[in-house]
């Protein structure tokens, strides 16, 4: 079976290997070597972003498919291999960079990889320049110079565009998350981009190159990475377009440029696009950031229990969800692990540590989905059921207590087994101080409970 899959995988590089080298060749219709050459970036993204094609054979293949493409346009064989190997270097340093082992923990690995795309893209546009403008010296006898600014500013240029779409291509259990970040966002971004796009053809100079700018890094700040990165694509092409046909006039007609206007026009896209995603990388960065700050506020580290804050917080969006208020009623638990603090003072606060972990562990998988547990301060939880009756939270109450004795508990090859105690009151929080009524009579009942000789549940359940 991998097998299979490792031949599937082959022949499906090679067949999209040799359609984007076929289009990067349909577009030497514009009078360059091409107008946009899509290959190597995209090679070099899918076997960063789907480790399937990221094999042994990966290259070769690769590599065969683009000089079979090259020579049914007509090319040489030598000149075929010559041009080929320059694109190959481009994507063995696009590689090479994007997968490098450095590692900075303001990043997750994914947007890690998405910063570094500029040194990966520089780094591998010189390299498969410098190669290129070899191989077209030799056959055509082109000014090496001229060839390396032509290759360098298209393939900075088209790596800037494409590898990022790539590296932030959602996966199919993240696509319900983008698409409801995207209903939630605002049209204005993006019909300003279309708006500022428009009247820098109208204007026309080196600077229309730039009228996007502020509208993509608006939409960096306004959408997900993903999009905005498909939104430079889109906009960095269709400069690129409008330049070579003439549409957008950025250059003056005379010889003082050292470089034509495509040569020119790419490196100003490369140079634009840079800031969005610059904006993007640290917007997606700053959520995460802040996401995690919430997710500390609101958690307990050490139990994975709400914190009274990340209750309180719950409780407020339950009574006060879609506007209207919801009258939130069912059972308190408060719940105390029987003679914690003999654990810490014999074992220590190593032992204490994994004794709360593992009791709150046990007390999530005993417990319903909608139940809210919350770590209350020290060894005491506080456990608010919907909807649940009081006979049947007294039945419940006493399965928790059952399944954590039944819990066997190791600390250095010793049992640490522990009780618990818990108390039930009735809840209908229909203000604040409701809550607080119904946790004063719970604790009460817990008091009953361990005065009573421990591991009990109280009050009792009676038919």
């Amino acid at each position: 079976m991998p097998h299979d899959k490792y031949r599937v995988g082959t022949i499906v590089l090679f067949l999209l290997a040799f359609g984007f080298a076929a289009l990067g060749i349909w577009c030497r219709s514009y009078n360059a070597l091409s107008l946009f050459w899509p290959c190597n970036a995209i090679m070099a993204g899918l076997m960063i972003r789907f480790p399937c094609f990221n094999q042994r054979l990966s290259f070769p293949v690769i590599f065969s498919a683009m000089v079979i493409a090259d020579l049914m346009s007509g090319s040489s064989l030598m000149i075929s291999l010559g041009m080929t190997a320059a694109n190959v270097v481009f994507m063995v340093i696009a590689k090479n960079v994007l997968l490098s082992n450095s590692f900075n923990h303001a990043f997750s690995q994914h947007l890690q990889t998405l910063l570094r795309v500029f040194p990966a893209s520089i780094l591998a546009a010189a390299g498969c320049a410098a190669v290129g403008s070899l191989a077209s010296q030799h056959y055509f006898h082109e000014d090496f110079v001229k060839g390396w600014i032509s290759w360098f500013c298209e393939q900075v240029s088209t790596s800037l565009l494409i590898l990022p779409l790539f590296i932030t291509l959602p996966r199919r259990a993240e696509l319900p998350q983008l698409g409801s970040e995207m209903r939630q966002s605002s049209l204005l971004p993006l019909v300003a981009l279309v708006v500022s796009t428009l009247t820098g053809i109208g204007v026309g100079g080196g600077g229309s190159l730039i009228f996007p700018l502020p509208a993509l890094v608006w939409c960096a700040i306004s959408y997900p990475v993903f999009f905005t990165c498909l939104l430079t694509l889109a906009t960095g092409i269709t400069e690129i377009v409008l330049v070579a046909s003439d549409m957008l006039n950025i250059q003056g007609t005379d010889d003082f440029f050292r470089i034509d206007s495509l040569a020119s026009a790419r490196l100003g896209v490369a140079a634009m696009i840079v800031s969005p995603l610059i904006v993007a990388l640290s917007t997606s960065a700053n959520k995460r950031l802040l996401a995690r700050i919430t997710q500390r506020a609101d958690y307990d580290y050490l139990t994975g229990a709400l914190t009274r804050s990340g209750l309180a917080a719950r409780l407020d969006a339950l009574t006060q969800g879609k506007g209207r208020q919801h009258v939130f009623f069912g059972a308190v638990l408060v719940i105390d692990i029987d003679r914690f603090k003999s654990i810490n003072d014999t074992w220590g606060h190593a032992a204490g540590d994994i004794v709360l972990a593992k009791t709150a562990e046990r007390l999530q998988q005993s417990l319903l989905q909608k139940a809210m547990i919350s770590r209350m301060g020290g060894e005491e939880f506080l456990i608010l059921i919907e909807g649940i009756s009081q006979p049947r939270a007294l039945l419940l109450a006493e399965r928790l207590r059952q399944s954590v004795e039944r819990n066997t508990i190791m600390f250095n090859e010793h049992d640490l087994s522990v009780t618990i105690s818990i108390g039930v009151s009735r809840l209908n929080l229909t203000h604040p101080a409701s809550l607080d009524e119904s946790i004063k009579t719970a604790d009460e009942q817990l008091y009953i409970a361990k005065s009573s000789g421990r591991n009990r549940v109280s009050p009792q359940f009676v038919l």
